[in-house]
This record gives structure tokens, sequence and C-alpha cells, in this order.
């Protein structure tokens, strides 16, 4: 067996190599040819496979070509809303073994195309750090500083404003949002100086309207009852407890402007006193005159309300001119007997008594009789009335000292202003003048002054 293999050996290196050469070489090549073939097959068969949100999109042959795609895809969607952008879904590319695959570059670009959606760059605007509202850019947040500062800068000439401050910081960052979700600069605004409501309770007092508590938190008098549907009409009781809905703004807004304005001074009255009018009257002997002056305040508002006010300078215009009053001091040579007497000569017939009746509250008594029956003064006094009197028609008045007796609906008046009368005398006569279906005095006792309150007549008189 070992000579055998020597001889094998030997064979190799003599003469009988030449006729396995040939067997040799074939070999030799069909394993390289196998070989290549599969190194072939190998770089043929590997693809990436791209995935929307793990979902299968299609085979591309390399990552640079997924990247072309979505850097294309980003740049016509920034160029459609005009700003940068960023895609909202997840998109891989992960590397696959498919030797009779081929790549699908425009299945994978129009799938990406028609379903990838975009954030776009905004502005989200804060206040005190926290986040509001987004705005579309720079110049938006600009445009929204201006509209804020200005919303209660004065229009009126007179007023010039000094200066302007926002209690709040106001800041923007960079955000990325859905392109609905951008706010326009107008709404922003409003809802920073409108902000938010808050409730606080009022607890009424005397003299308190419905009116004037919403005027003075600056409500609406429907928006007082939405907030308080236990309110029964316009009635209000002393301690009820009203909800207020008060905004509560994002920014408050202190502004500081001077006012110029001209204001009246008031004038002095001054006193003489005249032998010829009685005590209880008066006249004006000159009219006195409001003087004139230029004023300038200083006038601090927080979100459009005044807070305080402060006199920086004034000049008088116009100095005042006083006026002079004559003040009676003649005594009055007729005065009351303390009981009256009936004011219709020859009596007439009482036709309405005193206090409510079908057309109100009737404030005196009416007397009637024949047109042109002398009327008499129930008590000596002084005429302090005489004249048209609206619905009374032509009438007069007497002051007795204490008590003021009216005489109403006369054809005919016969004394004057400041005129003494004794008491029975006659001063005027029954008519019908005004507010009257027939012919009769209409008499009053009143005390407290000519309008003060009423008393019944026919308590002065004995049965």
């Amino acid at each position: 067996m070992k000579l055998s293999r020597m001889k094998v050996l030997a064979n190799f290196d003599g003469k009988g190599v030449g006729w396995f050469a040939p067997i040799l070489f074939f070999l030799i090549s069909s394993v390289i040819l196998s070989g290549g073939m599969h190194f072939f097959l190998l770089q043929k068969g590997e693809f990436f496979m791209v995935k929307l949100n793990d979902m299968e999109i299609g085979l591309l042959a390399g990552e640079d070509d997924l990247a072309e795609i979505l850097d294309t895809l980003e740049k016509e969607a920034a160029n459609y809303y005009g700003r940068p952008v960023k895609v909202n879904e997840e998109v891989t590319a992960t590397k696959v073994f498919l030797p009779l695959a081929e790549e699908e570059p425009e299945k994978v670009y129009a799938q990406l195309r028609n379903m990838l959606s975009y954030k776009v760059a905004a502005r989200m605007v804060t206040v005190n750090g926290k986040d509001v509202l987004p705005l579309s850019s720079d110049a938006d947040v600009d445009l929204l500083y201006e509209m804020v500062a200005s919303a209660f800068i004065p229009q009126k000439e007179n007023v010039l404003l000094e200066n302007i401050q926002l209690s709040e910081k106001i800041s923007t960052r960079e955000y990325y949002c859905s392109p609905e979700d951008i706010c326009d600069v107008e709404t922003l605004a409003a809802v920073l100086l409108r902000g938010t409501d808050r409730r606080e309770v009022y607890l009424v007092s005397r003299g308190d309207s419905l009116w004037k508590i919403a005027q003075e938190n600056s409500l609406s008098v429907d928006e007082l009852k939405e907030a308080n549907p236990q309110i029964d009409g316009e009635k209000l009781q002393i301690g009820d407890e009203i909800n207020l809905i008060v905004p509560e703004p994002m920014v408050n807004v202190t502004t500081v402007e001077r006012l110029t304005v001209e204001e009246k001074i008031p004038f002095e009255t001054n006193y003489t006193y005249d032998s010829t009018l009685w005590k209880m009257q008066s006249q004006v002997i000159e009219e006195g005159k409001h003087g004139v002056k230029e004023v300038e305040y200083q006038i601090t508002r927080e979100n459009g309300k005044e807070i305080s006010r402060e006199i920086i300078k004034e000049r008088v215009i116009e100095e005042p001119k006083p006026q002079l009053v004559a003040k009676g001091i003649a005594e009055i040579p007729s005065k009351e007997t303390g009981s009256f007497i009936w004011p219709v000569q020859g009596g007439g017939r009482i036709t309405s008594g005193y206090g409510w009746r079908s057309g109100g509250f009737h404030a005196g008594i009416d007397i009637g009789a024949r047109s042109g029956t002398p009327v008499l003064a129930a008590d000596s006094g002084v005429v302090v009335f005489e004249g048209w009197d609206g619905g009374y028609g032509k009438s007069i008045v007497i002051f007795h000292g204490h008590y003021y007796t009216r005489y109403a609906h006369n054809s005919q008046n016969k004394v004057t202003v400041g005129q003494a009368v004794n008491k029975g005398q006659v001063i005027a006569s029954v008519g019908i003048t005004g507010r009257a279906t027939g012919y009769h005095l209409h008499f009053e006792v009143r005390t407290g002054g000519i309008y003060g309150n009423t008393l019944n007549p026919l308590n002065f008189f004995s049965p």
C-alpha cells in the first residue's frame, strides 16, 4: 500500500501528469463559478423595507434613498405652508433579504406623500412662563404686543400718554403644531385682556339696585340676572348676596396719562339786608358768574379703570364774580292766627275728598262752586307763589308761618308774590283752569315747604 502511494506521487512529478491537468482545471473552474454566482445572488437580494408607524410601505435599495425622499417631501410641505415643518409620523428603514424582489422608489414616494402629515413652525406665547396659545410668526407677536399695550390708550386730544407698562411678562418660544391650532392675533389679544371669569359675592346695602351694582362692576343687568337666578324681578333686599362674574385678565396694562381740562370756579354768595322784603323773602341783586381755570391732571389707570388722579398744575383763565343776594328783614304785618276759615265764600260743596281715589292720591279737597265765586285766604300770611302751575292751572300758595295753603284751578288770581294778605281776604275767583272737569277750588294744606307733606284740610275745621 505504501508503495502504490509513492508511485502515484511519483506520477505527478513525471510524465503521467499530462492526462490529469484538464480534469483538475475543470474542477477548479466549477468551484470558482459556483461561489461567484452565490455571491451575486447575495448582493441582489439585499433591500431596505420602509415602514410608516410599523406599516410596510415598500422597498428601497439604500437608506440614502429614503433620506432623499423624506427631504423632498419636507421641502414640498414647507413650501406649501410657507414655513419650516416636521413630520408627525415615524418613518423607518430596516434591512431585509429578498432575492427575487425589486426596489420600489416610486411607490414609496407616492405612499409617503399621501400618508405623511406635518406640524408647522410657530411661536408659542407665554405669560409669566405659562403657555397660552401659538401665533404664526414673530411679526404676529410684535402685533400682539402692540394690540395689548394700546388697548387702553386714550384717544382724546386733550390726553397725553406718558407711560404704559405690562404687569406680566409676555414672551415666546419656538413651537411646532398643527396649522389649524395657530391662533390669530385679535383672538389672542382678547384672551389676554379678558382672561377668565371669577365669581365674587356682593352684599346688598341701602340704596343698591341691579342697575347700580351692574354699572359699578362693568356688567349688564342681564349678565347680573343670569349669574343670580334667585333674583325675583328687580327687587333686592338689604343683606342679599349677589354673585358677580368678574373678568380676570391674564395681563394687566397700567397707563399714566396727562389730562388737561377747563373747569368752573364756583362763585361766592354775598348777602345784604333789605327792609322792603319780608323775612321769608330774598332777591338776587347781582348775578354771580363762575370763573374758569385750566387744570392738568396725572391719571393712573389699570386696564382702563382710573386708580389715582393728581393735580399737576392749574391756571386761572377767568376769575369768578360773586353773587349778591338781598335778604328780607321786614316783619309780616298780618301774622297767622293759628286757625283756618273756609276758603270759598258761601260755602260750596265738597266734590272730592282727601286721599286715595281712582285716579291716584288726591292731595287736597275739591270744593264745588259757581264760576267766579270769591276764593278767600284761609289765614293771614304772605303769597309765595302766584301763576300757572301745570295741572293746577292758575294757582296761589300762601305761607302762614308754619303751614302752606294752595288754591288751584282759579279763573283769576288777585294777589302777587310777596304780598301780605289777611285772613278772609279775597285772593282769587273759582274757575276750571288746568286739569279740572268742573268749576271748583282745589284746596291743600302742606308743611315743610310749598311741595312738602300734605295734610287733610278737613282736620282744620270744626264740624
